[in-house]
């Protein structure tokens, strides 16, 4: 057994190198996320305008996935990612020289429009270098590194916001992109570069008003269970909006904690979700992916009702643990789910067209949410609403996964 764990290691090489790329990058994104509502919540004291301007990043991330989808086919992974990261580095300069809320909506929708670019890139490049039988294992061992940014980024960040200012955090982000770019020309240098572009190419498609729709109809007829899986994956980011939003202002407002404070919870349910993505994988290849969807939606609909019941700090911090630990439930399946279904010439055009069913549900959550828990003065609102989603998402994938046998007689 031990002879062949090198090889293993030595199939999955490529799967490394891009996570290790992806972790520092989303080191920035983990500060971005996390300070975002915390900074505008300082500049207006009203919820519905923090969820909205939340929104406004993922608004624009929606208008942006499929056109640049197919740039990533045509263009290539690398260059994409390589210009992503260097413009969202400047914009975390710009983010922290503004004082206007009306220049915070504008550089929100441009860094929701920029981020895209490194999303669709990164996911794509692990897909490409997946093994085919390891397609859960290797979404689990990318997600489980680049969990280590969503880890320390939010804690990070809430120390920053303590000793410095909240404002601050932005140079941080502008800090790590930059090293991102540093490390991805270092192991993308010169002709190994070849290795990590995928040649062949996707449908040509004009721009027009219609191309989401038209490509979106192209992504329902792939597979049968296309459109479900888009459902599942707009389910699971309502609730990463909201773990990302409410749970550092429940925090604060609900329960009375600080800034690091909230930094320190939801970096531990970040670790909690990274440490079980990889058995999670594994267990997806061994026994089958949509028992695992399942379960975590079922776990996702228990820990939120607690979080919205929760009346002492203990049991809010304690469920939204068990919360962030059915994502990694998940995710692996979802993404590996895709790479099964989708040809891999189109894998740039079909990732951007599934990541906005994640806009959409990054769109909705914060925009929803912030709206109930302003017009009932209870910051714990908006886990109610990822009680009712979860739900809904269980009976779908058991409905969609789990159908019944049928019986044939003698």
């Amino acid at each position: 057994m031990p002879a062949r764990l090198p090889g293993k290691l030595s199939v999955l090489s490529k799967v490394f190198e891009a996570s290790f790329l992806s972790f520092i990058a989303i080191l920035a994104f983990g500060i971005y996320d996390f300070i975002l509502p915390i900074f505008t919540e300082g500049q207006v004291a009203n919820l519905a305008v923090v969820g909205l301007i939340v929104s406004l990043v993922s608004i624009a991330s929606l208008l942006a996935e499929v056109p640049v989808g197919l740039a990533v086919d045509k263009y290539g992974r690398i260059k994409i990612l390589l210009i992503a990261m260097f413009a969202l580095g400047i914009l975390g300069v710009a983010y922290f020289l503004i004082n206007s809320l009306l220049l915070l909506a504008i550089l929100s929708l441009v860094f929701g429009t920029v981020a895209v670019a490194f999303w669709v890139p990164s996911a794509v490049l692990i897909r490409d270098f997946s093994p085919r039988r390891m397609l859960s294992q290797s979404e689990g061992i990318y997600m489980s590194i680049t969990q280590l940014g969503w880890v320390f980024g939010p804690i990070i960040a809430g120390t920053v916001s303590v000793l410095f200012s909240d404002k601050h955090n932005f140079l941080l982000i502008a800090a790590f992109m930059l090293a991102a770019v540093g490390f991805a020309l270092a192991i993308f240098r010169g002709s190994k570069a070849q290795k990590f572009r995928q040649l062949e190419k996707g449908h040509k498609h004009k721009p027009r008003l219609t191309l989401l729709s038209t490509i979106f109809k192209e992504y329902i007829g792939v597979h049968k269970h296309a459109a479900p899986l888009y459902a599942l994956s707009f389910a699971a980011y309502i609730w990463i909006a909201l773990e990302w939003a409410f749970v550092p202002i429940a925090g604060i407002e609900a329960f009375g904690f600080a800034a690091s404070g909230v930094g320190l919870i939801l970096g531990a349910m970040m670790a909690v979700e990274g440490l079980l993505y990889y058995s999670s994988g594994y267990l997806m290849d061994l026994i089958g992916k949509k028992y695992i969807i399942t379960a975590g939606f079922f776990l996702l609909f228990g820990s939120a009702y607690f979080m919205f019941l929760a009346t002492s700090p203990a049991v809010f911090i304690l469920a939204a643990l068990f919360a962030a630990g059915s994502v990694s439930w998940i995710l692996p399946g979802t993404e590996a789910l895709l790479s099964e279904i989708v040809p891999a010439n189109l894998y740039g055009e079909m990732s951007g067209l599934f990541d906005t069913s994640k806009d959409f549900g990054l769109i909705v959550g914060p925009m929803i949410g912030g709206l109930l828990a302003t017009y009932l003065a209870n910051p714990l609102v908006p886990f109610a609403l990822v009680t009712v989603v979860a739900a809904a998402a269980t009976l779908l994938s058991g409905w969609v996964f789990w159908p019944a046998k049928k019986v044939t007689h003698g």
